[in-house]
């Protein structure tokens, strides 16, 4: 299914939970944008402060309003470049929102059951220090597993993971991988080296191609630099299952089926290649298809397999001046393409391994498997590699989110680097992860880590549940959503099982509900942190603005207390200030310097530059100013990280995990793909219970076509049941032309306690090669009730 804009402005697709016109009154006035009733008006008494909004988004430089000692307004820094959205604007009810925790509480009935009562500090300090000391010295520290949200800032989860490591003395329970970027993350390290966030680069971009993002409602600060570059003349094309709001702004939208994306990706690669439309330049240069694989071993052939002697971490490529093998910096004419023997050694490029691994993948075998038209995987393909430069946006994929992810990404890698698209401003793959920052991460571990064992991000409830990799005792949680785990009624089993739960939250969340004791923790307004993300490439001082309310205390204060109590009070001794100035110490940046100057710019320092970039050049580009980070220190299309793993080294495709290849019996139960939209209104669980947001989207809702509502005896705005082994929602029906037949989409972020949290439902599978996330890959039935 495709549609151009023309198509769609014409005919009027439906479009599913869409903000209606004309935003209620309340909300403009919280936001500042129309005339606020009431309100005290500004005078000497009113101070200004700054701070960074610090959930996983855009993390907006935010001027905070302080009136006799109370937040009073959150503007936008003039001085920086985005500007605050809604979510970072309704901060100011976070902080007096009525259900917002004012004291420590501990359980008195079943867990569960919500039967609390109010204690002091001094007790629940007590208790906490007691039961974690006695379940160490009976269990040993891994026994207690430490776990924080994602929280972009710095200080939060580095004091936990602090105190986690002092209190093992190293010893703890590690996790691996992510709900949110794994796939990507590994991909990009095992192909470039580091991940890239080239999110102001679109600016210079002639193509971009949105491949299951949607930068309009995930990234909205940012998304005004999308629509700058589409108002001087750049096309953009949107892949995704969904017509989403940033395909409404596109030129051309291709609907795929979900997991099926590598597919698509492979057929481009194919025509790229039999079209000779790469750049062969950036081939024999900068990337690895001119190197030799071993055929009878399929690894990358190294210096020392054919030279006694040899250097085993050098690679070996053929000269066709000498008719032979060459280290790839010696070579004087490498050979892109051919088989050769060295010996009894027979050997092929990558080049030649990469064509035939994609020989199969023709626009109508793709087209098979995707459901996307060949001739529109052609129309993408040339228009690729014949328009510059062209970025692909996937930021942090919906695609990713699947059973073999990080195949996806390599797959779209591939595509940047065939064209010659990696290293050119406003080319790459901008999966806004960013480029990491040169702190001081010992802030992190005063003992040397000894991880026990590790839980996958995924697959927390299956541990908890079955005791993996060992029994976990005790959970301390830290601002993190449950309902944000796939199979989350597994997570609960989990829980349930436990003989001790701390939480420290803002609000009685679902893993508050089920803690023994819960712990009023201060917001960003109310103390100090830093901001070092990799994704804005900006160093941001989040000073503390007012004090914390009622009874609630600071994540630093709070460990520095109990690790007191429990014996190792010494690695606590500094003040959140304190904290600051050894994290930026590596960069000669401090707390008052950063007071001084506002937000700082990674480039604008060569201190703050570990790659050595030429910081007085703007603007910089990725693998121009920076290396490939990789073992061969090129592009490696032959990912030599994967080799060594005894992963796949090459791209492939896979099926989706449940899928009616994969799992046909499941399919015949649960016939429809389930993907988790994200919504203007949340950060992954964020933001849910805030007022102003909650007047756009009040309650959850499941997006079907109108082919398989029909099919059900569906109507819009009819109350289903979306179901499968694994938990059921009942939700309202959108139902249209937005999303493709055999596909459902439920908005991702609801509390489990909110009824609509679709996490319930979600596959809990993971793949070794990166532990990602895959609830992209699930299939679900629905039926009306």
């Amino acid at each position: 299914m495709g549609f151009s804009r023309r198509q769609f402005l014409g005919g009027g697709l439906a479009l599913g939970g869409a903000l209606a016109t004309g935003a209620p009154a309340s909300i403009l006035r919280g936001l500042g944008i129309a005339k606020e009733v009431n309100a005290a008006p500004v005078n000497d008494q009113e101070k200004i402060s700054y701070s960074c909004c610090n959930p996983e988004c855009n993390n907006c430089s935010l001027q905070v309003h302080v009136r006799n000692g109370k937040l009073v307004r959150i503007s936008p820094n003039p001085n920086y470049y985005t500007r605050p959205c809604l979510r970072g604007r309704s901060r100011l009810q976070w902080n007096y929102h009525p259900d917002r925790l004012k004291y420590p509480f501990k359980r008195v009935g079943e867990r569960g059951e919500g039967k609390w009562e109010r204690i002091s500090w001094e007790e629940a300090l007590d208790t906490i220090a007691t039961k974690l000391g006695q379940i160490r010295d009976e269990s040993g520290p891994e026994s207690v597993w430490f776990t924080a949200g994602a929280v972009m800032s710095v200080l939060p989860n580095s004091m936990q993971r602090r105190f986690a490591n002092a209190f093992g003395k190293g010893v703890m329970t590690g996790g691996i991988g992510s709900l949110c970027c794994a796939a990507q993350g590994e991909a990009s390290t095992a192909t470039q080296g580091y991940r890239t966030a080239g999110i102001e680069e679109k600016a210079y971009s002639k193509l971009l191609i949105a491949w299951g993002h949607n930068p309009a409602v995930t990234y909205i600060p940012h998304s005004r630099i999308m629509a700058d570059a589409l108002d001087k003349g750049c096309r953009l094309i949107t892949i995704d299952p969904r017509f989403s709001e940033t395909a409404s702004k596109a030129d051309k939208w291709i609907s795929i089926k979900p997991g099926t994306d590598t597919a698509m990706a492979m057929a481009m690669i194919r025509i790229i290649i039999e079209e000779n439309l790469y750049d062969e330049k950036f081939a024999l240069g900068r990337s690895n298809l001119p190197f030799l694989v071993n055929e009878a071993t399929g690894k990358l052939l190294r210096q020392d397999d054919v030279v006694a002697g040899g250097d085993h971490e050098a690679f070996v490529v053929w000269d066709q001046s000498t008719n032979g093998p060459a280290l790839p910096n010696e070579a004087v004419a490498p050979v892109l393409e051919g088989t050769f023997k060295i010996g009894d050694l027979t050997v092929r490029t990558v080049f030649a391994r990469l064509r035939e691994r994609v020989a199969k993948f023709t626009p109508e075998y793709a087209s098979e498997i995707t459901g996307v038209p060949a001739e529109d995987i052609s129309e993408v393909a040339y228009t690729y590699a014949t328009v510059k430069p062209a970025m692909i946006d996937s930021g942090m994929s919906g695609a990713q989110r699947t059973s073999s992810g990080a195949y996806f990404v390599q797959s779209l890698l591939n595509l940047a680097g065939l064209t010659g698209n990696i290293g050119l401003l406003g080319g790459g793959v901008n999966d806004t992860g960013g480029f990491s920052h040169g702190t001081n991460v010992a802030i992190n571990a005063p003992f040397k880590a000894d991880n026990k064992g590790v839980i996958p991000a995924t697959k927390v409830g299956e541990y908890l549940s079955e005791g993996k990799p060992y029994p976990i005792r005790a959970i301390y949680w830290q601002g993190k959503g449950m309902g944000q785990l796939p199979n989350t009624n597994k997570v609960v089993e989990g829980f349930k099982k436990m003989d001790f739960i701390v939480v420290q939250e803002h609000f009685f969340g679902d893993a508050a509900s089920l803690a023994d004791i819960v712990l009023p923790v201060a917001t960003l307004f109310e103390r100090y942190d830093v901001m070092c993300n990799s994704r804005s490439f900006y160093y941001h001082l989040m000073d503390k603005a007012i004090e914390p309310f009622m009874e609630a205390q600071s994540d630093g204060w709070i460990y520095t207390e109990l690790a007191k109590r429990l014996g190792f009070g010494e690695y606590f001794d500094k003040t959140e200030e304190e904290w600051i100035d050894v994290v930026l110490e590596q960069t000669g940046l401090t707390v008052e310097s950063l007071r001084k100057s506002g937000p700082v710019y990674q480039w604008s320092d060569p201190k703050l530059n570990k790659y050595g970039v030429k910081w007085d050049k703007k603007p910089f580009t990725f693998f121009v100013d920076t290396p490939f980070k990789t073992a061969s220190g090129r592009f490696e299309f032959h990912a030599s990280r994967w080799e060594d793993k005894g992963f796949e080294p090459l791209v492939n495709y896979f099926p989706p995990e449940e899928s009616k290849e994969t799992a046909p019996e499941l399919y015949e139960k649960y016939p429809l793909s389930l993907v988790a939209n994200k919504i203007r209104t949340k950060v992954h669980s964020t933001y849910a219970i805030m007022p102003w947001l909650s007047e756009i989207y009040p309650k959850g809702w499941v997006t079907m076509s109108t082919v398989d509502a029909e099919a059900r005896g569906i109507k819009d705005g009819d109350m289903v049941e979306v179901f499968n082994d694994r938990g059921s929602v009942k939700v309202t029906a959108h139902v249209g032309n937005g999303i493709r037949p055999g596909v459902v989409s439920m908005p991702n972020g609801w509390w489990m306690q909110q009824g609509y949290c679709s996490s319930v439902l979600s596959n809990d599978y993971t793949h070794p090669q990166a532990y990602g996330h895959a609830l992209n890959s699930t299939l679900v039935q629905v039926k009306g009730v």
